[in-house]
């Protein structure tokens, strides 16, 4: 009992401390929802390398995506004409970090490691790219768009744009967040509560084999740049340098088992080593900086980089806490209420009425795992020409399309463009 206490209170303090940072990058990211969309990203990457590829990290870097929701965003980039080197940077600097995530890092390991994450992702993010431009040559294959069903946020009014912010910060992004950001915060709490750092180093006893550990528990799992966060907190609290926690922090977010398959199919054989690589390399060069740092200006640096940790909330964070909670719950609730709506709505079919006159096909999509899968996949068919309206199901992994002379080979081949499987129903 005395055990599970004390894990109820780590895992309460984690959440109090990241709070209000993490209130602060929802509402940030919010803000960017409005003004910087997937459509406006694919707008500004040309076919010139190293600009698309400068151009496409410094968008990624800011946008919160996971290592997940990046992909199919990353395969749409490529599918409106981006570079192999421009979607490669993507795919490497943005679920590093996020403005949500880098205020969190600021709130709970401090603010040298809030400006070192972000500076690795670009470093990281035009590295892989660059070396994709200059190695693995164009099959000038892509598919270049045809229309864009995206709504034009310059024609909403201030209110308008208030509240799509706003809808976007404290429900469909904390939707998202919600499941590997308790399981990251349970997660540390477990290894606070019941490893010790004595138990570390009589597992660990080498440097240069705790790095490596770092990166294989980091690479195939898949974990946010947000939920990454606390992880390694426990991690430096159990005795771990700051700089393997730091490779964790790089190379858990930037990919994962599923993610890597994924790319395979994207990208091809080349470039994907070429980004598995990158981010095995750019995590240990990351890891090894940020303690020579600490080595180099001794106590002073350590200071610099270990988090200052409390066991104390102010009533800041409590209130905070209270009100991550609270919208993490509402926002998980509201998500399932949409998701049942749209699977039931139209006789089920998840189409308006108003778009049924034409045909209709159902797609079984699979690999769809976040609704950032689900958009991508929606705004992909919206833009086959004779398509009039579509939905997308990511409980019931189902795609419904309506228009006039739409070839169900199109759909298919549209979706599975973006790296999912999709079958005709």
């Amino acid at each position: 009992m005395d055990k599970l206490l004390q894990l109820i209170n780590d895992c309460w303090i984690v959440l109090g401390q990241m709070s209000p940072y993490l209130i602060l990058g929802f509402l940030v990211s919010g803000i960017l929802s409005v003004f910087i969309s997937p459509r406006w990203v694919e707008q500004h990457l040309g076919t010139g390398k190293a600009g698309s590829v400068i151009k496409a990290t410094l968008l990624g870097v800011p946008l919160p995506l996971c290592s997940c929701g990046v992909i199919p965003v990353a395969a749409s980039l490529r599918r409106h004409g981006a570079s192999k080197g421009a979607t490669t940077a993507f795919l490497i600097s943005t679920p590093q970090t996020g403005v949500d995530s880098i205020f969190a890092t600021w709130g709970l390991l401090g603010p040298f490691f809030a400006v070192f994450r972000p500076l690795a992702a670009l470093i990281t993010g035009i590295f892989g790219g660059l070396l994709v431009s200059a190695t693995d040559p164009e099959d000038m294959t892509r598919i270049t768009a045809t229309g864009s069903q995206t709504i034009d946020t310059s024609s909403l009014s201030i209110g308008e744009k208030v509240r799509a912010a706003l809808g976007y910060a404290f429900v469909t992004l904390p939707s998202e967040i919600a499941k590997a950001l308790c399981v990251g915060i349970i997660i540390a709490g477990l290894l606070s509560t019941f490893l010790s750092g004595d138990a570390i180093a009589a597992w660990i006893g080498n440097y240069h084999v705790t790095m490596l550990i770092m990166l294989a528990i980091g690479i195939p799992v898949y974990v946010c740049s947000t939920s990454s966060i606390p992880i390694a907190l426990a991690f430096i609290k159990m005795g771990v340098s700051p700089g393997a926690a730091f490779v964790f922090l790089i190379s858990g977010p930037a990919t994962n088992a599923a993610a890597i398959s994924v790319v395979w199919k994207i990208l091809g054989r080349a470039s994907a080593a070429i980004y598995i690589a990158t981010v095995i390399f750019g995590s240990l060069a990351g890891g090894y900086s940020l303690d020579l740092f600490a080595q180099r200006f001794s106590e002073a640096g350590l200071n610099a980089i270990t988090p200052a940790c409390h066991t104390e909330l102010s009533m800041l964070e409590i209130v905070s806490a209270i009100f991550m909670l609270a919208v993490m719950l509402f926002s998980t609730i509201k998500n399932r209420e949409q998701a049942g709506e749209c699977s039931t709505c139209s006789g089920g079919s998840g189409i308006d009425q108003s778009q049924a006159n034409g045909e209709s096909i159902a797609v079984a999509v699979e690999g769809m795992s976040c609704g950032k899968c689900a958009e991508a996949v929606k705004s992909a068919l919206l833009e086959i020409p004779g398509v009039v309206g579509a939905n997308v199901m990511l409980s019931e992994k189902l795609a419904m399309v309506s228009g006039h002379g739409v070839n169900p080979e199109t759909v298919v081949a549209t979706i599975n463009s973006l790296g999912y499987t999709a079958t005709k129903k």
